[in-house]
């Protein structure tokens, strides 16, 4: 990742050895815990001496609070994306295009994928929060993300793409939450939680699960065996 992709993901403008540096915490924080990384490793991956390191930040949990920010948005680059599909949709009035685009974008927050994301996110999140809590970065991130989707969906209930009766801003909130929740509460036998269901010929936003008898006697795969 170059110096201004950095930038852009953190919103903090970085020299080629700064943004190395943190484009290489990026990978470290995805290999190990925060509290085993130190900093003549992060140099020597890196490709920088230490001083370097001190000149362009105050601290290492000031270097692993920029890479949480690069790790987060990488992660949710993906549903961003998606919403672009809504949006494109909603604006050339396409309604086919809307639904597949939808049906897309719920599918891909219950994959195998996502649920791993979540997982690698999550501790990196609880750990900005207590290094940085000021920092509303990724809050703002947060807001982006269920703004954009609320809206597209509430103009999606305007057109009639989805039933007027049902609350756009409670399923929204919901879905995320259980989204992201993935990363403490998972179960392979829960399934996708969330779902736009236009069999009726009107979007219907449904809680849903896939669990299906006695859950105490369903095995348990962690996240290392999953796929």
């Amino acid at each position: 990742m170059t110096a201004p992709d950095i930038a852009m993901a953190t919103e903090r403008s970085f020299t080629q050895a700064a943004a190395r540096v943190v484009d290489e915490m990026v990978t470290m924080i995805s290999e190990m815990d925060v509290h085993d990384i130190r900093v003549g490793v992060l140099a020597r991956r890196a490709g920088v001496a230490i001083p370097t390191i001190y000149y362009n930040f105050s601290s290492l949990d000031d270097i692993i609070a920029e890479a949480t920010i690069v790790s987060v948005s990488r992660f949710l680059d993906p549903f961003f994306d998606d919403l672009d599909d809504l949006e494109r949709a909603l604006e050339l009035d396409d309604e086919p295009a809307f639904e597949v685009a939808t049906r897309l974008s719920i599918e891909r927050c219950w994959t195998e994928t996502t649920i791993r994301g979540a997982h690698r996110c999550s501790p990196l999140i609880a750990y900005f929060r207590e290094i940085a809590p000021q920092d509303v970065r990724l809050r703002s991130v947060q807001a982006r993300l269920v703004g954009r989707h609320i809206a597209a969906l509430s103009a999606a209930q305007d057109k009639g793409w989805i039933e007027p009766r049902d609350d756009v801003r409670a399923f929204v909130i919901i879905h995320w939450t259980c989204v992201l929740g993935q990363a403490v509460f998972y179960h392979p036998a829960f399934g996708a939680l969330t779902a736009i269901d236009f069999t009726e010929g009107v979007g219907r936003l449904r809680y849903q699960t896939g669990l299906d008898g006695d859950i105490a006697q369903m095995s348990v795969r962690t996240p290392d065996t999953l796929g």
